[in-house]
């Protein structure tokens, strides 16, 4: 059964996040939204954590806490590929 993560499953004590699209995000609409994560978005993180939790059948909220502290990791703050973020949070799950 797929899991579907909330809003108020995120730590809002812990980071900011809007819930619109960035002024910016207009050029980035279609393929580059698929392979980039813009880490501020809530819709963007939410959809980024529930496709890990998803592949790998996790379902506490504690998994979702760790994959969101994992994509805030300051050694990670410059990767914005979702692909490359998926390959390091993975090893780290």
């Amino acid at each position: 059964m797929a899991i579907r993560v909330k809003k108020s499953n995120l730590q809002p004590n812990k980071y900011t996040y809007t819930w619109a699209r960035d002024k910016g995000d207009g050029e980035y609409t279609g393929i580059q939204d698929q392979i980039r994560i813009d880490k501020d978005e809530g819709y963007e993180v939410l959809y980024f954590i529930q496709t890990l939790m998803n592949k790998h059948n996790l379902t506490t909220l504690s998994d979702v806490h760790n994959i969101e502290d994992l994509l805030h990791k300051p050694a990670l703050s410059d990767v914005v590929m979702r692909d490359k973020l998926i390959e390091v949070i993975e090893k780290r799950l």
